[in-house]
């Protein structure tokens, strides 16, 4: 969990930084010049899983695993490095050779200039997923958040400065120097950590008995690595097929190239920045949690694997539950607060496009971990064949309820992938262990419905939207904290392995008086 922490508190920095360049660059570029940017970015996504083939992960798993039984790791350090340079070399040349046929197949052909500007970041992103990898198999997880703020920092500082200067050149120069920031940023990122690597490494000389690597163990690598792999590609494979579908069936429907785009922007920039911003959190448990169970399936620690699987899964919950009702009361509001350039048409689209995907802070996040857990338990097959299902179900019905209703068909599909994707991943898991969480998953959801009942009153009496968004967002965390500590949603134990536990288990023996009897915990 301390792991964990970092890796949330730098993400959270990172994100915050990421909404501040988000948010202005959405205000600079438009609807349209974010449905530009929007194009490019899945397609850069799904290379960037491209060139690192689930290798990272592999690897942080293998070193978590080889240092609790007291073997040599550097050798596989090497090994991976190797694999990503040569991959994600790759992957930047496949970029630029094909910007051209990319935008074309997508039906904008000025974004082959964002697709060649940022091509180059990909080889940097080989280098940076490596070194990270690393770092949190030795459970070292703040190279790995300051990282992040890093790479959000050059990003706000360079894209959006960029993005602002070239705009007088017309809205792609604009969109490409948003791009440009990009690629910066993931230069700088990698810089950093590979003279953090250097300077924690330079007292430890490895000798060439250590590198010496067996077949027998390039094959181990592979194997664990493939199927990460799959799993990392499976979701910005979705998204790239979106980049190809969506506006394209818009254009069927009858809207112009413009508007089509201007729309995809909207869900794909806006919308789901939003969404992503609370599951970020669950993220950083997610990356945290492999190697960590990891290292109590190596020791055959079976009750710290289920005590670790049932925290985890509950703070998923505990984060996604008040973030998702939040934002769908509170939906109008926060888009015209943050998005203040968008007319009065794309206003009520995005509103209601955040409605419908808002549920996915929750499933999205408990998907996440249930799928980390099967990455390390060794069941990652499991997990890709759950994921391969909900992919299929959301391309298929991206083509047919963006036909028939719109943009408004594309958000429901993301809706429906993510229920089936959690729905399969669960059973698998729930086949491995006997973790069953039915009252605390109710429990919280239950108190997730009351505090949305509550924030329905700021937002009808109070006028003026800040102060309605910010009442709203207190009162809604702090019922729901309130109720889920009064239904026992989270023990004592779990509270007290957490970060902060102190405060925390001050508050519960506030809520949950009646357990404590001089000073000791009496359960219930």
């Amino acid at each position: 969990m301390g792991g964990a922490m970092i890796l949330a508190v730098g993400s959270v920095i990172g994100k915050i930084i990421g909404a501040l360049y988000r948010i202005p660059l959405t205000n600079v570029l438009g609807a349209e010049g974010m449905g530009m940017y929007q194009l490019v970015f899945p397609v850069f996504a799904l290379f960037m899983v491209l060139s690192s083939a689930g290798v990272p992960t592999a690897l942080s798993r293998i070193v978590a695993e080889k240092r609790a039984m007291g073997e040599s790791v550097k050798k596989y350090f090497f090994v991976a490095m190797a694999v990503l340079v040569t991959l994600s070399t790759l992957s930047t040349i496949l970029v630029l050779s094909l910007s051209r046929p990319l935008a074309r197949w997508q039906g904008n052909e000025s974004v082959a200039l964002g697709f060649q500007i940022i091509a180059p970041s990909i080889f940097f992103v080989g280098i940076t997923a490596g070194l990270r990898g690393w770092f949190q198999g030795e459970m070292h997880m703040l190279p790995t958040a300051i990282s992040n703020v890093i790479e959000q920092v050059v990003k706000l500082a360079f894209g959006l400065g960029l993005a602002v200067y070239l705009k007088r050149y017309g809205l792609i120069w604009s969109v490409a120097g948003a791009f440009l920031g990009v690629t910066l940023s993931e230069i700088v990122a990698a810089g950093y950590l590979v003279i953090t690597y250097l300077v924690r490494e330079r007292k430890h000389k490895v000798s060439g008995k250590l590198l010496s690597f067996e077949k027998e163990e390039g094959v181990k690598m592979l194997r664990i690595a493939f199927p990460i792999a799959i799993v990392a590609l499976l979701l910005p494979l979705s998204n790239f097929f979106d980049s190809f579908i969506v506006v394209n069936v818009l254009k069927l429907r009858g809207l112009s190239t413009d508007v089509a785009t201007s729309q995809y922007g909207l869900l794909s920039g806006p919308v789901t920045s939003l969404v992503n911003m609370p599951v970020v959190l669950i993220m950083s448990l997610a990356v945290a949690i492999v190697p960590s169970v990891s290292v109590s399936r190596a020791e055959r620690d079976i009750d710290s694997i289920l005590f670790k699987s049932r925290l985890s899964l509950k703070l998923a919950y505990m984060v996604g539950v008040p973030s998702a009702i939040f934002m769908m009361v509170f939906s109008r509001e926060i888009i015209s607060l943050l998005y203040s350039s968008l007319d009065e048409g794309p206003l009520i689209i995005a509103s209601n496009l955040l409605i419908i995907t808002a549920p996915n802070i929750v499933i999205m996040s408990v998907m996440q971990i249930y799928v980390s857990l099967l990455q390390a338990l060794d069941k990652t097959m499991s997990a890709v064949k759950g994921l391969t299902v909900a992919v299929v179900v959301k391309i298929v019905l991206s083509v047919v309820l963006v036909r028939y209703i719109g943009i408004i068909g594309a958000g429901v599909s993301m809706l429906v992938m993510s229920v089936t994707a959690l729905a399969l991943v669960n059973v698998s898991f729930l086949r491995l262990t006997s973790l069953r969480l039915h009252q605390p998953i109710a429990l919280s959801l239950f108190s997730g419905g009351v505090s949305g009942l509550c924030i329905l009153v700021p937002k009808a009496y109070i006028v003026h939207d800040i102060l309605a968004l910010f009442i709203g967002f207190v009162l809604c965390y702090t019922v729901y904290f309130f109720l889920s500590t009064l239904f026992g949603v989270m023990d004592r134990q779990e509270y007290h392995s957490l970060p902060l536990g102190k405060i925390l288990l001050k508050l519960h023996r506030i809520v949950r008086f009646w357990e404590y009897e001089n000073g000791t915990h009496i359960r219930s």
